[in-house]
This record gives C-alpha cells, structure tokens and sequence, in this order.
C-alpha cells in the first residue's frame, strides 16, 4: 500500500507541475514550489524528469532583487502534438494541435453524408496534407480525436443513431477506429461532436472544476454538450445534450431514423429548401433577415429550456448559421431569451476558431500525456 501511495503521489506532483506549466508563459523552480506547495527539491526533481522527456526548455535568468537570478522555465509546447477532427454531416474540419492546445493549422472540407467513404477516404487524405504541409512529423504526434455527429457509446464503440450522416440504426465503428489508428500507428479517441466541442470552448474559456458550460451548435445539425462542475454529462444513453430531438408540438411523433423536430425545422438543409440558399451556402440579403428571426425563435427556446433544466448561465453559442449569420442571428436569440428567461444568461459567441477541432485534440493526448508524466525515473 506504501508504494501504492507513494506512486500515486508522485504521478499527481508531476501532474499538477506540468499543469502549471501549460498555463504559464514562463516560471521558476521556486515559483512552482510556491505556487504547488511542493518541496523545492520536490519540483527540481520532477523538472529534471520533464527535461529528460524534453517537455520542458531552460530559457535564460530571470529577475530577482536580492540574490541568485532564477532559472526560467518554459513548457516545450512543440514538442507533441495531437489531430483533432470533427465530422459534422455536410463538413469535415481537422486540426493539429500543440501541447498548450494551440491550433496550428485547420482544415475544413466539404463532405457527402456518406460515413464510410468519409472515414475511409476523406479522413485519410485531409490528415495526410496537414502532416505534408506543416512538417509536424508523425512521430511526433499522441493521437487522434474525432467526433461524430450521432449520440456515440463510447463504450461499445458504436454509434446509436445519426440520421445526418446516414447511419439510421445501431452502428458499430470499431473497424473504422481500428483500420485509422493502425494506418497512423496512434490511438484513436472517439466521442459525440457537441462533447468534443463543448470540451475545447471550456478549455479555450480557461474555466476550471468549479464551472458548468453549456455549449450550443446551430449548424448542419442541432446539438448541445454540457459540463456540469468541470465534469462532461454524457448520460445515462449518451443522449445529454441531443436538443435536435426537443418538440414544442404536442402532434409530433419522434422517429430515430430522421433528424428531430427541432433539428429538422432549423438546421442548414432545411433552411436552404425553406429559405432558396444558393449553392454556395450564401443567404440571399432579402431572407436575411428571415431567416434569423425563424432561427432566432426556436432557438431561444432551446436555449432557455437548457438553462432552466441545467441551472446553467453559462452559455456559448457556435456553428455554421452563426457563421452564415453573424451577429445579427446572436443579438436576435439574446433579445428573445431575455424576455423568456426569469434567470438571465451569461450568453457569448464561441471564444475561439474551433472548439470542436480543439476539444477532439486535446482529448487525443490526454491520456499519452498520463502514461508520459507516469514513466518511471
């Protein structure tokens, strides 16, 4: 049990220092000691165990008043990196990321909703040209993290149901996880699209064990991922967070083979049929404002049922239509919820580029960065 412990403890004080690390630009032996509460010979030891794994550099003095000038530290943040991608029906986005969850480069391609030849072909190809056009070697890559847009069991390794990618029963991916992590020599780490999504907006916002986040996608489908006290809800059926399938009718039947009544009246395609889009995805500027107030209303109505059944004010917002939209489509939705609200939203625009891309990145390395910090001395 002493050795137990002990292990346990030593794992935990390289975490916690390479924690530090990551969200600092430079610091010292005895800043980390300070701020860890580790003895000073603690930390020296557990940054010569980080340099020997070339996760930390040694940048130069720094200043001090009185005495010995200190040791500058700085986490070796290009040392590894991680291949986040996020399959989202009508688009594929894949992004390569570094170990202070630094987007890069990105990619996004336009996709049939065919999820084989996605996974079989496309996936292969988009990877491959990042690798080729950043000189990241593969070597030098985790993992990889792809989400996908169905409720996934991330367990049995199969998805439930996603309609938008044409996969309307029961589906089990192992094959296709198998065949990429053989093709790349790398684990591969799969979750539900909004999960991925939600995780990288949570890490892009700095937020920490205290907080909750809700984070809503409004795009080629409809979705939501939740954290709850710094803890993703995935659900008992990995159905947290599948606001597609939220009615405001009391006629509707439900019908797992196609996307939900929410999802069908408000996501891209039924827009385009609606509202006359034109090929290339531009709206034409006499539906504009249309379209957000059609958008805008079933989506504050979302969003407040969220909040009401999560207790959550901390909401942000993303996916194609606020691409397409704008600012006005945000504005509309949060003149909308402030009148249904009784509790008021703290309600923002995605914090960065992708957080989907991020998230699944993040999510790759996690568990190599684990096995790297547990390595014995």
């Amino acid at each position: 049990m002493k050795s137990y412990v002990s292990s346990h403890l030593k794992d935990m004080n390289r975490r916690n220092v390479y924690k530090l690390l990551c969200g600092m630009e430079e610091t010292s032996k005895s800043e980390l000691a300070h701020i860890t509460g580790i003895s000073p010979p603690t930390v020296m030891k557990i940054v010569q165990f980080l340099a020997e794994r070339e996760l930390v550099l040694e940048v130069g003095e720094g200043e001090s008043p009185l005495g010995r000038k200190p040791q500058m530290l700085r986490l070796n943040k290009n040392r590894y990196y991680s291949i986040g991608v996020i399959h989202e029906g009508d688009y594929l986005k894949v992004g390569i990321s570094n170990l202070k969850n630094e987007v890069l480069t990105l990619k996004k391609v336009r996709v049939q909703a065919d999820f084989d030849q996605v996974m079989g072909e496309t996936l292969f190809q988009v990877i491959n040209e990042l690798l080729v056009g950043s000189d990241i070697q593969l070597s030098n890559v985790l993992g990889i993290g792809l989400g996908i847009p169905g409720t996934y069991d991330v367990k049995r390794e199969k998805v439930i149901m996603a309609p938008l990618i044409g996969l309307t029963q029961e589906t089990d991916i192992s094959d296709v996880i198998r065949k990429v992590e053989s093709y790349y020599g790398k684990p591969v780490s799969v979750d539900n699209d909004l999960n991925m999504e939600v995780m990288g907006e949570f890490l892009s916002l700095g937020l920490t064990e205290e907080n909750d986040l809700i984070y809503l996608s409004f795009g080629t489908g409809i979705g939501s991922g939740v954290i709850l006290n710094g803890k993703l809800r995935r659900g008992k059926n990995y159905m947290c967070g599948e606001v597609g399938y939220m009615a405001f009718l009391d006629d509707y039947v439900a019908d797992a083979h196609h996307a939900g009544w929410l999802e069908s009246r408000i996501n891209l395609n039924a827009l385009r049929e609606k509202f006359g889009f034109a090929q290339d995805g531009s709206i034409p500027e006499d539906s504009r404002e249309a379209v957000i107030e059609y958008v805008a209303v079933s989506g504050a109505l979302c969003i407040n049922n969220m909040m009401m059944c999560y207790d959550c004010d901390n909401i942000s917002l993303g996916g194609e239509l606020f691409d397409l939209l704008g600012d006005g489509l945000f504005h509309s939705m949060e003149e909308k919820l402030n009148r249904l609200s009784v509790s008021g939203a703290r309600l923002r625009r995605r914090s960065c580029m992708d957080p989907g891309v991020l998230g699944a990145a993040a999510v790759a390395k996690e568990e190599m960065i684990r096995q790297l910090l547990r390595e014995q001395e």
